[in-house]
Formats: C-alpha cells, sequence, structure tokens
C-alpha cells in the first residue's frame, strides 16, 4: 500500500488493495427519518440508535480532518434523513466548509425540512444538494413515501432553487409498476430547468425478497431506451469517478443521468467510503461487512492508530460489488436509512 509524508512520518494513503484511491466519503448524520419510502424503510420504522451512540460533530471533524490530511476531497451529508438532526446540520456544514482540502461539500435529503434551512446551509458552505423525489404526483408520493409530505418536499425544492444552488441534482428510484410510468416526465424537466435528473436502479438493501426485487427492477439500458423513443439525446464526459452516464436532451437546459449498480458495474473507479451515524465504515454498499470506529475514537486512540482501523477497513472493500447474491443469501444486515444513501 502507497505512503505519505505527514509530520515527518509515513501514514497509510486512503487506497485500497485493488489500488483504487479513496477521496469521497458520505458520512450519515442519523438513522432517523421523517419518511417511510418502501425501498429504504419497513413502513413502521426500525429501533433507532440512541443520541448518545451516534458521532458528536467533533467526533465526525476529527475523522474527517485525518482523512481530509491523507487524500479526502469529498465529503456528503445523508442519512436516514439528515436535516432531522437539526441545528447540528448547518454547524457541521460550516466546519467542513472550512478545512482547505474539501473541495466538494454536499447534502442529500427528501427536501421535507430544507424550506426553512436552504439559505443557511447555502451560506454556511454546502456547494451541492441532491434531492430524493421518486414521482411528481402528490397521491402516488403519499404511497411510496408512507407519508404524505408532497407539498412540503416541492417547498423545499423551490427554496433550494431561490438559495441558489445550480444545479440541483433529482434522484428518482425507478420502481416498475410503482413510478416508471413517470421516466419521460423526469426527463422532460431537463427541458427547461437546470435539474441534473438521475435514475437510479432499484437496489436490494433491506430484507427485500429476491422476488419482489425482480418484479420491481428496471435496468437502466431500459429506461434510456424509452427516453431516446422520445428524444435526441447526446452523451456528456463524466468524471472518471462518477457513478453516473450522462446525458442531455436536445436543446436541453439541465442534464440526465442513469445509475447502474446492478446492470452495469462502475466499481473499478469507486473512490467511496460511507460512515454510519453510529461510527461505522462501510467499505461496500453491497457487502455486510462494516468496521467500528466509534470505539476506537471514543478510547482515545491516536490519529496513527485510527488510520490503522480505516487501513483494515479498506482492506475488506471488494473488487466488485454482489447486489443479486446478497438478495439471495437473505439480504442486508441494515436497511438503507441505516447505511446512509
Amino acid at each position: 500500500m502507497e505512503t505519505i509524508r505527514r509530520s515527518g512520518q509515513a501514514l497509510p494513503m486512503l487506497t485500497d488493495k485493488f489500488g483504487r484511491r479513496v477521496s469521497y466519503l458520505r458520512i450519515s448524520l442519523t438513522d432517523r427519518c421523517n419518511l417511510r419510502c418502501v425501498y429504504c424503510m419497513p413502513e413502521h420504522g426500525v429501533p433507532y440508535e440512541q443520541r448518545e451512540d451516534l458521532l458528536t460533530l467533533d467526533e465526525i471533524m476529527r475523522l474527517v480532518n485525518l482523512l481530509a490530511a491523507n487524500g479526502l476531497t469529498k465529503v456528503r451529508l445523508t442519512g436516514g434523513e439528515p436535516l432531522v438532526r437539526g441545528g447540528d446540520v448547518v454547524e457541521l456544514v460550516r466546519r467542513l466548509s472550512s478545512l482547505d482540502a474539501i473541495t466538494d461539500l454536499g447534502l442529500t435529503t427528501n427536501a421535507v425540512l430544507l424550506a426553512p434551512l436552504a439559505s443557511e446551509l447555502r451560506d454556511a458552505g454546502l456547494t451541492r444538494i441532491n434531492i430524493s423525489l421518486d414521482t411528481l404526483k402528490r397521491e402516488r408520493f403519499a404511497q411510496i413515501a408512507r407519508m404524505d409530505k408532497f407539498d412540503a418536499t416541492v417547498a423545499g425544492l423551490a427554496a433550494a432553487v431561490k438559495a441558489g444552488f445550480d444545479p440541483i441534482k433529482l434522484n428518482m428510484v425507478v420502481m416498475r409498476g410503482v413510478n416508471d410510468d413517470e421516466i419521460m416526465d423526469f426527463a422532460a424537466l431537463t427541458l427547461s430547468n437546470n435539474y441534473h435528473v438521475r435514475f437510479l436502479e432499484y437496489m436490494p438493501i433491506g430484507q427485500v425478497s429476491p422476488y419482489e426485487w425482480r418484479a420491481k427492477y428496471i435496468g437502466n439500458d431500459e429506461i434510456m431506451q424509452k427516453i431516446e423513443s422520445k428524444y435526441k439525446v447526446s452523451s456528456i464526459d463524466a468524471p472518471k469517478s462518477s457513478t453516473a452516464q450522462v446525458y442531455r436532451l436536445e436543446n436541453g437546459i439541465g442534464t440526465l443521468g442513469v445509475v447502474s449498480p446492478i446492470s452495469h458495474k462502475f466499481c473499478e473507479n469507486c473512490n467511496r467510503l460511507r460512515l454510519t451515524a453510529n461510527g461505522a465504515l462501510v467499505p461496500c454498499l453491497s457487502d455486510n461487512f462494516e468496521y467500528d470506529l466509534r470505539a476506537p475514537i471514543r478510547n482515545g486512540e491516536t490519529d496513527e492508530q485510527l488510520l490503522q482501523h480505516v487501513d483494515i477497513a479498506l482492506s475488506k472493500k471488494p473488487e466488485h460489488s454482489d447486489f443479486e447474491g446478497r438478495v439471495e443469501r437473505g439480504g442486508s444486515l441494515r436497511i438503507m436509512a441505516q447505511i446512509g444513501g
């Protein structure tokens, strides 16, 4: 494994055993959510972590500072729903944005609580915002999210536009027989808005049955065929580490993209780790392995010892994801809200 020099000492780089350099950390701030989306959380929720078991802002900042000194450049705040954590989110954004090494700071949200916070988050230094939006229809929103929060989400999106976030990414999890009839409507949003619409393949996260998952799953080749049957589409070069294939409709303002963890794996360019709200490092979303960092942080271990723990977690990062194999083996130990999106 490669090393770098910091303060005269050789420290491990964030490089896995396959030579992939990790520069991106997705940090879950909470496992709680104000929605119950059918692909993410059971209808009656799950037993939540106690507040004292969540990483504090100081603990998160210690870890980010350490990783930023070793190659981390991008951070995205997730949940659960990260804005459920309240004022802590703005303060954390302010602290993270002050780090010179972090050049890309984003947030993924369902936007239900975004309206009163959008400008404050922008002023604090948030550079990107992703809004999870699986339908443009009020009644269907309540069916998918199991909560009637459509107006709040629309208000959050409007507030993000007003605050100056540009572009805004809209993430749609496409499910056959649920919302796949809205693919063209979402694509059309990019004609007159600078939205980056992303169609996400439905992933078997949680205790979903193989039958249910296969019945709802739609590969992104099929999605693009639908779009190309109506629109002239051109491809756009995306960064090598991007998980999306990106396109623009003829005369479009925004872009659309497909994220294909099942049909077209992008593992060879994977540059990310996930940190759960209770301090576990997750090297791969399709794997049940996670490595506890909260204990060594709270036990007072040194930065060098913490980096050794990160190195161990990185050594468990698989070469390729295996979502289909995992669903056959009984699914994941955690639901999506507990891992972090």
